[in-house]
């Protein structure tokens, strides 16, 4: 049996925050919400594989790896994706019963920046010779042109530069298969709850990057850069025009989560601080993050 349920205490009310930011969109993203034991089933997902994650009012108790297996038997049954995602601050006693029951652990850093404070002003700075990106309208051709860079660069994961880029990208649109997701980016974009930026040169679109916002929060997804165009810039360009909007919402807080450290230390070296770690417990497949 579990230990009864006790209050987690995070040390930091921005850490609860951005906890309540991913319940809501795993929530917002899923078809069917299902409570199952200690954990929250996300089912039927229409955008995105959504994880299970631990209920809010059972994160501060003690988990069990026999728990951990019936949710994976759990999310078998009922097509599911796989897996538990959570803060590590929010429900410490988590990790060491998924590793007991045989899922690998990943960490991904998750750092912000106040977009109004001086740190992320100098973020979204830049010489005049450097790349710019615009944010895009709702009604913006590129949109779809945007949504493939980021799916072609994500094929490719990493900071290396590659022959993959245009090419790619015109497959992906002539196939047809980003219609949904752009036309879901395009009406986000006119309620004004996503921002979606480009960076292009002479030859079309590069890099994109966006963010989705519940109440005074961002959250920054999809950073990507068409490998052929790695290592110019362009992302960087991209991120500073997210800043820069934020900034002029005057949103409170935005933050990532990096893929890996290497990442990380990229963001931070452009204003942003660590603020926790986001764990992720699969059996296999890629990592998430920025």
């Amino acid at each position: 049996m579990a230990a009864p349920v006790r209050r987690t205490h995070t040390g930091d009310p921005v850490v609860a925050r951005v906890e309540w930011f991913h319940e809501t969109v795993a929530r917002e993203f899923s078809r069917v919400r299902e409570r199952y034991g200690p954990f929250v089933l996300h089912l039927q997902p229409w955008q995105g594989p959504f994880p299970a994650r631990p209920h809010p009012a059972e994160r501060g108790r003690a988990f069990t790896a026999a728990e951990v297996r019936d949710l994976l038997r759990t999310q078998r049954e009922r097509q599911a994706p796989r897996g538990l995602e959570w803060l590590a601050e929010t429900a410490p006693a988590l990790r060491a019963a998924c590793e007991e029951a045989g899922l690998v652990v990943r960490e991904h850093p998750v750092l912000l920046i106040d977009p109004c404070g001086d740190g992320s002003r100098e973020a979204s700075a830049a010489p005049d010779s450097a790349p710019a990106a615009q944010l895009l309208a709702s009604n913006d051709w590129r949109v779809e042109h945007a949504i493939a860079v980021a799916h072609v660069g994500f094929t490719y994961p990493g900071t290396d530069r590659g022959p993959e880029g245009r090419g790619s990208v015109a497959e992906l649109l002539a196939s047809g298969e980003l219609r949904r997701e752009a036309a879901e980016a395009s009406r986000r974009i006119r309620e004004g709850t996503r921002a979606l930026a480009l960076a292009e040169t002479w030859e079309g679109p590069v890099a994109t990057g966006q963010f989705n916002i519940l109440d005074d929060l961002a959250e920054i997804i999809a950073v990507a850069t068409l490998p052929e165009a790695r290592r110019r810039g362009h992302a960087s360009a991209v991120l500073r025009a997210l800043i820069a909007e934020a900034r002029s919402r005057r949103l409170r807080t935005m933050f990532l989560t990096a893929a890996d450290e290497e990442v990380a230390r990229i963001y931070e070296g452009v204003g942003f601080r660590r603020l926790a770690t986001l764990l992720e417990a699969v059996e296999a497949g890629p990592a998430r993050g920025v």
